[in-house]
């Protein structure tokens, strides 16, 4: 599989479902970066190349995806990078306009939606 441009950032605490999405996405030619929470995504993101998209799970703790998206939004280096809410919750819809989020995956993740989600946004 050819190498692709940019690094999808997972940001997830649960480890199965990091585990899976890098798996599936590096087999799919994606370089990937992972973390466990929005704490760590935010400290991942200050040091690093700025990612071609953020898979951000909605519940975390001890920082959620809103309280994650707060500061993501006062950063201006990160300001052009498309963030996609991975959630099982079935109030997405709520959750999609409480912030600048591009979309959003359902969980169990479904293969097709992941990578229509990725080509729309990250190419």
């Amino acid at each position: 599989m050819p190498k692709r441009e940019g690094t999808i950032l997972v940001v997830d605490d649960d480890p199965d479902i990091r585990d899976a999405l890098r798996d599936t996405l590096q087999d799919a030619g994606y370089a990937v970066a992972e973390v466990t929470g929005g704490g760590e995504a935010l400290t991942w993101l200050r040091s690093h190349p700025a990612p071609a998209l953020i898979l951000l799970d909605w519940n975390m703790t001890p920082m959620n995806a809103p309280q994650f998206m707060l500061e993501f939004c006062r950063e201006k280096p990160f300001s052009h990078v498309p963030v996609v809410l991975i959630t099982a919750d079935m109030h997405v819809n709520q959750k999609l306009r409480s912030g600048p989020y591009r979309g959003y995956i359902s969980k169990p993740v479904d293969l097709d939606a992941l990578f229509d989600v990725i080509s729309r946004l990250a190419g």
